[in-house]
């Protein structure tokens, strides 16, 4: 598996062959990558295939980044962790990360807590009426 700063080539096959589905918030995320240096990401891949990115925002002060979007092709194979450990790296040692969650979505609560996030936080409606729990983690 090998991870590289996302680039224009990735776009088509990212929207188009990740999860089998075409994503229009995927899509409107990834413009963000290349329109503003606040955002970057980095992509996933093995044997030609993208198996999936995370985007992470810097949030201007130098400390504070915010995970804006983390898929994968396949939970539970390690993509996540490879990813979120790219972030870490990149965040750096005194840096602080945060993010949400769908208050349903197990898999991803369990994910993230696993690789060190704590919950701090809950927002009813936050989009499209679905409740989120907001996580965070120092280095």
């Amino acid at each position: 598996m090998e991870v590289h700063e996302y680039s224009s080539d990735d776009l088509q096959c990212i929207l188009h062959e990740m999860n089998g589905k075409y994503s229009k918030r995927r899509e409107d995320k990834l413009k963000l990558v290349g329109c503003s240096d606040a955002f970057r990401c980095f992509v996933a891949e093995d044997d030609s295939e993208i198996s999936g990115f995370v985007i992470v925002e810097d949030l201007g002060d130098g400390v504070s980044f915010y995970v804006v979007q983390i898929n994968v092709n396949e939970r539970r194979q390690g993509i996540g962790g490879i990813l979120m450990r790219k972030a870490f790296e990149v965040v750096g040692k005194g840096g602080h990360i945060s993010l949400c969650v769908n208050t349903d979505n197990d898999v991803s609560i369990k994910f993230f807590e696993s690789m060190g996030f704590e919950r701090s936080g809950h927002v009813e409606g936050y989009r499209k009426n679905q409740d989120k729990f907001w996580y965070q983690i120092d280095l």
